[in-house]
């Protein structure tokens, strides 16, 4: 590890001389900085193939965590297993959610023991704006970690903004619906000084999670009531933020999410449910300092450090203690640095250098407590001329893993690569034309390479090359119809070594193994508009199709040349937004083909297809300096029953009202 320091001491010497220099003194004359709402986008010039939801979107749909919103995106499968407390986790283009790293205000979310987010536990009632990337961003004054997934998923909380002459801002809201939902809110922001101001949010979310469902057996469907899927949590986040004299832009985060539920489990055997009980503990602070020292040089330090509990109970395990119970700690820290150099009007280049410390502890017999240390580094460069822009990058991994029990799965170093490039071919029309070649891995998570009996260390990582070709269109109109977006993007995905689960001497003992190869071609489309219809009525609308084969493709495999699970041919999404005077209507749908769930593809492992549709209405208006709305929404008003997951059934129709109050 003596080169993951020397690394780090190297990166940070230069930052520290160039501060030393530029130290600015009292009495000093400022540059004029202009603070404005943070941009990490410009969709239609953008090398990547990007899809965003602003403030407005997200309220014009039918959600209340971001797994929900991100449904709309096109390319995108979330894995839902069922109601309110169930875990969600992103699959973009069937790579797995592995392969895409989400982001909070700029900071990597991780999962070291399974790698897996859980997008469920993330409201939308304090989220300005989700951005998807497809490859990565395409600002270059990033963390390593932003280059290092094969997509990117970026969540930002709501910053304060004033209006002129006013020092504080309060609201407070609640959500009320099906399924024992109760679902209390309030946000708080608050100028202390010219260029401070601090932001406190906190959000209750309890519901019983009971709902009917449908149960088939032969040619009988029987009437089941979801059980054990109760969830209770309470999310407490505050932000301290502001600009120094020195024209540095600075953020303190702290983060404290904690939740019981039931697992209620797969029905399946003529069992609906299980006992099984989960608790979850999350707390992380993590900060941000920013400065432009001149034209040519800016600097982007982060750092977090983040602590995870787990507690897993099943009370229907017999063993000695009539039950079982399992706790996983993990402890991360993380440090970056991300330094721009602007060389000229048309050439930009970057060098940023991640570390991540990670460690694992459980009550476990025999368990290996591993710890990993990764060190990323990232340069980066851009040219930029005319109606032309092409950006590359080389990302170097190293991965060093230790153990207390049984051996570790030693020292990994990976390079990187990727290249990117826009067009805009005619200077008279709005059309971008953009390609992308990316090759990225995934390392295999500490449940892969140690857990008890599956796990394997002498696994290697998983490989994606990815290739992309697409185009936007955009148009304004002197018309009602004002404006219309169209999005087209081809691409081709490669997995080689994917990290697959086989059986061993009987169903009870698996092995984790590199054997998979897959390759799926894939079509995103998308076209969205706006139109006014008078002075009064406005409407937003929007579709996106997703067309892909996900192909298994390893040689003399099986299944070789069958989709693989739960990855289908044909998906989509459209939304319609109406807008008269105070009042707004929202309607949505969402399609999911057939697919199926296991290797085989056979009839019995086959998933039918399903089309849900959202309603919503909402009332907004102001009383004396209160601005209030009130919202009325039904979700799968046709009361389809379907499953995500297979066995793990969604709920049917149901209703929620929520108000806000806003000071």
């Amino acid at each position: 590890m003596s080169r993951v320091y020397l690394y780090l001491i190297l990166l940070f010497i230069p930052s520290l001389l160039k501060a030393q220099v530029d130290t600015v003194h009292y009495g000093d004359t400022l540059r004029r900085v202009e603070i404005t709402r943070p941009t990490f986008y410009k969709e239609e010039a953008s090398t990547m193939p990007v899809q965003h939801l602003s403030k407005k979107d997200l309220d014009n749909l039918n959600s209340i965590s971001v797994s929900d919103a991100i449904k709309f995106f096109s390319g995108v499968q979330v894995l839902d297993y069922g109601g309110i407390g169930g875990m969600k986790t992103i699959d973009v283009r069937s790579l797995s959610s592995n392969h895409t790293s989400i982001f909070y205000n700029g900071i990597a979310i991780n999962n070291a023991q399974n790698g897996q987010v859980d997008l469920g536990k993330f409201s939308l009632d304090n989220i300005e704006s989700i951005t998807l990337f497809n490859g990565q961003q395409t600002k270059l004054l990033i963390p390593a970690k932003a280059f290092s997934s094969a997509s990117t998923l970026l969540l930002e909380s709501q910053k304060p903004v004033f209006e002129e002459g006013k020092t504080s801002h309060l609201k407070v809201g609640a959500r009320v619906g099906d399924f024992g939902l109760f679902n209390p809110s309030l946000l708080w922001q608050q100028k202390l000084s010219k260029n401070t101001s601090v932001s406190f949010n906190t959000e209750w979310v309890k519901a019983n999670g009971r709902y009917d469902f449908y149960y088939a057996k032969g040619d009988t469907d029987t009437l089941i009531n979801r059980q054990n899927s109760d969830v209770d949590a309470l999310r407490l986040e505050a932000a301290l933020m502001g600009t120094l004299k020195d024209s540095s832009i600075w953020e303190i985060r702290l983060y404290n999410y904690t939740s019981e539920r039931g697992l209620p489990g797969a029905a399946v055997d003529n069992k609906y449910y299980s006992n099984d009980r989960q608790w979850d503990k999350d707390f992380f602070v993590q900060g941000r300092w920013e400065k432009k020292y001149n034209d040519i040089y800016s600097l982007l330090i982060n750092a977090k450090y983040d602590r995870l509990n787990l507690r897993y109970k099943d009370p229907d395990f017999h063993n000695t203690q009539g039950f079982l119970e399992n706790n996983y700690k993990q402890k991360e820290a993380y440090v970056s640095a991300a330094n721009l150099f602007v060389l000229s009007n048309t050439l930009k280049s970057s060098v940023s250098v991640d570390y991540f410390y990670n460690k694992l502890d459980a009550d476990l017999k025999d368990f290996a407590y591993p710890e990993r240390h990764t060190l990323l580094i990232n340069a980066a460069i851009e040219w930029k001329k005319n109606n032309f822009q092409i950006q590359a990058n080389g990302l170097t991994a190293i991965l060093k893993e230790n153990v207390r029990v049984g051996n570790s799965a030693g020292t990994k170093q990976i390079l990187s690569p990727s290249i990117s490039a826009s067009w805009k071919p005619f200077a008279d029309q709005n059309l971008y034309v953009r390609s992308f070649f990316k090759s990225i891995f995934r390392a295999p998570t500490f449940n892969d390479s140690y857990y008890t009996i599956i796990g394997s260390t002498s696994l290697n990582p998983e490989y994606v090359n990815q290739y992309d070709l697409g185009f936007t269109w955009q148009k304004a109109f002197n018309s009602r119809f004002q404006q219309v977006t169209f999005k087209a993007d081809a691409y081709h995905n490669r997995i080689k070594d994917r990290i697959t689960a086989i059986p061993l001497a009987n169903l009870f003992r698996w092995s984790m193994v590199n054997l998979g190869r897959v390759e799926i071609n894939g079509l995103d489309l998308g076209v969205s508009g706006n139109v006014a219809m008078d002075a009064n009525i406005n409407l937003d609308l929007g579709v996106n199709y997703t067309y892909q084969k996900a192909l298994d493709k390893t040689p003399n495999g099986a299944n070789f040349n069958q989709f693989i699970p739960y990855a289908p041919r044909n998906s989509g999404s459209g939304f319609i937004a109406a807008s008269y005077k105070a009042f707004g209507l929202n309607y949505n749908v969402l399609y999911t083909g057939e697919r199926y769930s296991l290797r085989t593809n056979i009839a019995g492992n086959q998933m039918e297809d399903w089309f849900i549709q959202n309603l919503s209405v909402s009332y907004q208006n102001k009383l004396a300096k209160l601005n209030y709305k009130l919202l009325a929404e039904a979700n799968n008003i046709t009361n389809i029953n379907y499953t995500v997951i297979r066995n793990y059934p969604m709920p049917g129709r149901n209703y929620r009202i929520s108000f806000q109050i806003s000071y």
